[in-house]
């Protein structure tokens, strides 16, 4: 295809230094996957190789310190984080009391800024119980999920929610030390800009990053792994590395859509998944732990007509948008593999081999 780099010319690329070789290997994963119960999955997740997971978590407090895990002996969430420490995985755990585009703090709070003492008092009480409960399993927390893309729109919030990260990751080092700590940002909407306020209370920056694809603006994919472009992956990355300030970089999720339509490919993926492993080797070091977006492809129909329910007519007009959120899985919606799926898997595997 045309512009399109070879892989070894890629990699040639991307080796640009020895990687560390005290550094610890970075544990890998797949949005969630295995999820509890799921046969097929757990045989995928070995498959692949994949020892680490990510999981979300809401502030859930119906009524002033009713707690979901408090009074029950059946706690799934729970017993699944054990589970899979058990079998050797990382686990990062971020609360969405902003998730990307919304706020989610509980009923009885909301009207209240966010940096309220009596909002901060709550805060503070449900991370203390949310830890002694979780806190042993959990190797990485994030306290709030694509926080950047909710405040891009609500800047005049953004000091409070400043105030209450900071509340959070204080108390979260006073009661469990070995956690380390972050908030979400996206690759969109200038995440450096609002790095540089939580940064003081962070030990690693967690991002997720979507390559880039023609779903609003034409953007081949391509660019994503031409080093002379702007939006290069190694160079959005390497960016962010040096804005860490000798922090780790976390990635929760990475993507990478398919779909023709968004001037992508399964192909394209599939270079853009070796590329990445090639990268991680010279990264190791500055890197805590990557998460790919998802396994397989959102089924189509269902997330159009979940968008359209929740966003109306106007939403269809977008059909950018739902290719992209419908083609980033490693697999179609039916199940077969794409090439993607074995360039990740094959890239995992070269990794370790090379450490």
């Amino acid at each position: 295809m045309r512009g399109l780099m070879t892989l070894a010319a890629v990699a040639a690329v991307l080796v640009v230094a020895p990687a560390d070789a005290r550094a610890e290997p970075v544990p890998i994963g797949v949005a969630g996957l295995p999820h509890a119960g799921n046969a097929e999955e757990e045989t995928l997740a070995k498959d692949l190789g994949l020892n680490f997971v990510t999981e979300t978590c809401a502030w859930d407090e119906p009524k002033e310190g009713d707690y979901a895990w408090a009074d029950s002996p059946d706690d799934p969430f729970g017993a699944r984080l054990q589970k899979l420490k058990g079998q050797g995985f990382s686990i990062c755990v971020t609360l969405t009391v902003i998730d990307d585009d919304k706020k989610r703090i509980p009923f009885y709070l909301e009207g209240r800024p966010l940096d309220d003492p009596q909002v901060l008092t709550r805060w503070a009480a449900f991370l203390k119980g949310f830890l002694a409960r979780y806190g042993d399993s959990i190797d990485y927390l994030n306290l709030g999920q694509k926080v950047n893309g909710y405040f891009a729109k609500h800047d005049q919030e953004w000091p409070a929610f400043v105030k209450l990260v900071a509340t959070g990751t204080n108390l979260v080092k006073k009661e469990k030390p070995r956690i380390s700590l972050g908030v979400v940002l996206k690759d969109t909407d200038d995440p450096a800009r609002y790095w540089r306020d939580v940064a003081p209370g962070c030990t690693h920056l967690a991002l997720t990053y979507t390559a880039p694809c023609s779903a609003i603006v034409k953007q081949p994919t391509t660019q994503a792994l031409d080093p002379r472009q702007s939006v290069y992956f190694a160079k959005v990355f390497e960016g962010l590395i040096r804005q860490a300030g000798g922090r780790k970089l976390l990635l929760t999720e990475v993507g990478c859509a398919t779909h023709p339509s968004l001037d992508s490919s399964p192909e394209i993926q599939a270079q853009f998944l070796t590329a990445l492993g090639a990268w991680l080797r010279q990264a190791e070091s500055r890197v805590a732990a990557i998460s790919y977006v998802g396994d397989k492809d959102w089924p189509y129909e269902a997330t159009r007509a979940a968008l359209k329910q929740a966003f109306g007519d106007d939403i269809l007009r977008y059909r950018g948008i739902i290719r992209l959120l419908t083609s980033q899985g490693l697999r179609y919606e039916d199940g077969k593999k794409k090439p993607g799926y074995e360039a990740f898997k094959k890239a995992i595997a070269l990794y370790r081999s090379r450490r």
